[in-house]
């Protein structure tokens, strides 16, 4: 009788191993991003946290920040074009200009807050947008004072929840899930040549 000897399958090796490891790692992280935006698409709430639940508020906000947005831009000067070495008359006129535009966007917001709504999930809603709203008119009058006072410094936001202050409020406004008042935004102005 003939004994034919057959080689040993070989062992299977470490790196065989890990590109299975890989590839099932990979079809699980698939299955996870997939099984997220099925549940956003399919389950989450379409209502933002910030967003009102009375539709009315929209509507009057809206026009109230149009306003205050045609009174602001206004005051625009922009006369002369960026002036990169301003003289204390210079900075005390921007001074003027900022105070008057945070004149005339405290004025939106008190009107806007005042505006009724219909629950006190709303109310609440509102208290929080005027208490940001209120500490970026606080940074633009501290701005305008030290404008006055001849310091040339850059415009700075307080931070809020790891940002500058206009995120809170701009989510509020016109973020994904806001109130799409984008007219009601804080304008950006500061940095640029207006006020």
């Amino acid at each position: 009788m003939t004994i034919i000897e057959t080689p040993d399958a070989p062992a299977e090796t470490p790196r065989r191993r890990g590109v299975g490891l890989g590839k099932i790692a990979i079809v699980v992280g698939c299955l996870i991003i997939t099984g997220m935006w099925a549940y956003y698409f399919l389950f989450a709430s379409d209502k933002g946290v910030y967003q009102i639940e009375d539709s009315s508020w929209r509507v009057a906000a809206k026009e109230i920040c149009a306003v205050a947005s045609t009174e602001r831009e206004a005051l625009a000067n922009t006369q002369g074009g960026a002036i990169t070495n301003p003289t204390l008359e210079q900075m005390q006129e921007r001074a003027r200009l900022v105070v008057a535009s945070t004149d005339i966007l405290e004025q939106m917001l008190n009107d806007i807050v005042a505006i009724p709504v219909n629950n006190d999930d709303d109310r609440t809603r509102l208290e929080f947008f005027a208490e940001s709203y209120r500490i970026l008119l606080s940074d633009r009058r501290r701005y305008a004072a030290e404008l006055e006072q001849g310091i040339d410094e850059p415009y700075n936001e307080t931070v809020v929840g790891g940002g500058p202050v206009t995120n809170v409020i701009t989510d509020f406004t016109a973020g994904v899930k806001g109130n799409d008042v984008p007219e009601c935004s804080p304008p950006g102005e500061l940095g640029d040549l207006q006020a």
